[in-house]
């Protein structure tokens, strides 16, 4: 592990100068910083975090495993997928393995697929059709000049479920998904928000497709977290520190000024701010900050999540007698609420045993750990039967109560702002960078946003203090997708946010709700039938 230099015990204000500050050491602001030095090793960079590691949103941990070790598993964002190019390109540049989680077992799966009424098949795939369709006209746009994006961002998901949508199955469809992916119901978001996400992802096919060519098909040997070490070794741990939060940033005619909470007093020719919107929204600017950018930053709050490992001696749900395989998802229920999280073969890359999941419904879950551990396992319980309490160790994260942090993937918008979201949460101001995982043009919300805003944020700092060295757009960030695309099929996966996986859960655990003799709901190979409308055009 890569120790970060920690600056916490200053007590008079200590000051120094640089040509960059990078506030923030998750993946965002660690790829700034890295591409930066990668560029010109001469720039004097800083990287400022609040909390007392690195990593952001990414955070893996050691447990108890089967083979007597203490092996890895993440806790935050976990999965990969070949459609992330800049995920692939930090994988491949650090040498990180991956590894397919059901190849690496027996290979079987539950491909049983519910029985689902011919309306509801028909109108679910209408549905499809239609989003497809608006999504592509958001390919190209400018969203501020939009009659379309105007008129979608001021409706709600669930008025466009309810026009378009006639049976009360497709329509729980729908709500279960956005539940499950975003932590939010179709009430809760417009419309414009929705088809932004999708389009960001590279498409609806692509953000539910299971398998092949999504952000689902691999993990990481090792957890995810060690991305984050690898940066800051690259970047120099002497550059980073830990436990300064930033509570000022004052600019001026020569440069800005940075001060944080724990007497760090730092002068720059340029800032990245790489932190989540609501945070950036509380740091103190002077001159501050115009109105319609704060009140932006001010309407992107994080959603409730908390996510969950339980290791094993066994892997007890692949015995013969149990009705799950390797590799496979099922939702989590609860008699009073529904659908409130998933639970998934988590199996090491060294074969350990194990559980894992994550639940997103705040409502129901006690904000005292060892009683929401209680409940989780009792979840686990009515869904694969007493064998699961036979545990080897829990751990659980709950992201909503992480300092700096607030939460976890991203949540909605309100209505109206949608439009201005990308382009002018990316605006700088003045001095002022604005990366982070929220800023986006690819899988915003997820890992490789992080490391794509990071890159875009730093190659605008470049453009002003280093012109000579980049171009625009730069050749270094583009080649990547391109890459990607001549290497489809490579031995190289990318990191996104587990969240992909509620979705795939709740569509069949909604399916399988309605035939009272079928088995519990499991991931199917087949479930992208639901909205793979390629396969009927």
């Amino acid at each position: 592990q890569v120790t970060p230099r920690v600056a916490s015990n200053v007590t008079d204000m200590e000051s120094f100068t640089c040509d960059v500050v990078v506030i923030g050491a998750g993946l965002s602001g660690l790829s700034a910083a890295y591409y930066l030095t990668k560029k010109d090793r001469g720039l004097r960079i800083a990287v400022l975090e609040a909390k007392d590691r690195v990593g952001g949103r990414t955070l893996t941990r050691q447990l108890t495993a089967a083979d007597g070790t203490r092996d890895f598993w993440d806790l935050g964002g976990e999965w990969v997928g070949r459609p992330q190019p800049h995920m692939q390109y930090l994988l491949r540049k650090f040498n990180i393995n991956t590894f397919n989680p059901v190849a690496s077992g027996d290979g079987r799966q539950n491909t049983k697929f519910p029985v689902l009424s011919w309306r509801t098949h028909m109108d679910l795939l209408q549905f499809s059709w239609k989003l497809k369709r608006l999504q592509k006209r958001l390919v190209g746009v400018d969203l501020k000049n939009s009659v379309h994006a105007l008129e979608w961002d001021g409706i709600s998901l669930e008025q466009y479920k309810e026009e378009h949508l006639w049976t009360q199955a497709a329509k729980d469809i729908v709500d279960a998904a956005c539940k499950c992916m975003f932590g939010l119901t179709p009430l809760e978001m417009t419309l414009l928000y929705f088809l932004m996400y999708i389009k960001a992802a590279g498409g609806l096919r692509v953000f539910l497709h299971p398998k092949e060519f999504s952000g689902q098909e691999c993990r990481v040997k090792g957890g995810v977290q060690q991305i984050a070490s690898h940066l800051v070794h690259k970047i120099g741990k002497r550059f980073v520190y830990v436990n300064q939060p930033v509570t000022h940033i004052i600019q001026s005619i020569e440069g800005a000024r940075i001060v944080t909470s724990n007497h760090l007093e730092i002068l720059c020719q340029r800032v990245i701010m790489a932190i989540p919107p609501h945070h950036a929204a509380a740091i103190t600017y002077q001159p501050p900050l115009p109105h319609v950018k704060l009140g932006l930053l001010q309407s992107v709050p994080l959603a409730f999540l908390v996510k969950f490992a339980v290791t094993y001696e066994e892997a007890f749900w692949k015995q013969d007698n149990n009705k799950f395989h390797y590799g496979f998802q099922a939702v989590l229920e609860s008699q009073d609420f529904g659908p409130v999280g998933i639970v998934y073969d988590a199996t090491s890359g060294r074969g350990n045993p194990a559980l894992a999941g994550f639940v997103s419904s705040s409502h129901c879950f006690d904000n005292d750990p060892k009683n929401r551990r209680a409940i989780i396992m009792r979840l686990i319980e009515n869904l694969l039967g007493p064998e699961c309490m036979k545990i080897l160790e829990f751990s659980q994260m709950d992201w909503s109560k992480e300092p700096y942090n607030g939460g976890c993937f991203l949540k909605s918008l309100m209505p109206g702002t949608t439009k201005y979201f990308n382009s002018e949460l990316r605006e700088p101001f003045d001095r002022v960078h604005f990366g982070g995982t929220e800023s986006a043009t690819v899988w915003c919300g997820f890992m490789n946003g992080a490391v794509q805003s990071g890159f875009r944020s730093a190659t605008e700092v470049l453009y002003h203090l280093r012109p000579l060295i980049v171009t625009s757009p730069d050749p270094d960030i583009i080649s990547l997708r391109e890459e990607v695309s001549q290497k489809g099929h490579a031995n190289h996966s990318w990191l996104t946010w587990a969240v992909l996986s509620l979705s795939f859960a709740s569509i069949v655990y909604f399916l399988t709700k309605g035939s009272s003799h079928l088995s519990p709901p499991t991931f199917v190979k087949n479930i992208q039938l639901v909205f793979d409308t390629d396969r009927f055009s």
